[in-house]
């Protein structure tokens, strides 16, 4: 068998032989194909990698702004809350020092009288 089979490869038909001859043209044509210019090959590459980089900085950065922004805000509301609440707390205390609300009190809850006459004690020698 190994006869027969060296027999049909080695009767081969005009088209069989412009097929090999086909094969053999993509061959040298590869070996062309290495002589690009490897080095302008490498500088677009780095070229590439270095706006890749820079976008990616770039994103990255106005993210972050971004997000200090938002948290700014986020202060400035709890900041103006926060003063409206010592506000409000500074008018209790003040409603609550008031002397007639003391009075008030005093008489109402406490059940406290106000004296008619008034006595003071003189100071005198000991």
């Amino acid at each position: 068998m190994p006869q027969a089979a060296r027999k049909v490869w080695t009767e081969e038909t005009e088209e069989q032989q412009v097929v090999v001859r086909r094969h053999n043209r993509r061959r040298p044509a590869l070996a062309v194909r290495a002589h690009v210019n490897t080095e302008l090959r490498f500088k677009a590459l780095m070229l590439f990698l270095l706006f890749a980089i820079t976008a990616t900085v770039t994103l990255i950065r106005s993210e972050e702004s971004a997000m200090r922004g938002y948290e700014l805000v986020q202060l400035r509301q709890e900041a103006l809350q926060l003063e409206r609440e010592n506000k409000n707390i500074e008018l209790k205390i003040a409603e609550m020092k008031a002397p007639q609300r003391i009075k008030d009190r005093a008489l109402n809850e406490l059940g406290m009288v106000i004296p008619k006459e008034f006595y003071f004690a003189a100071e005198g020698n000991k």
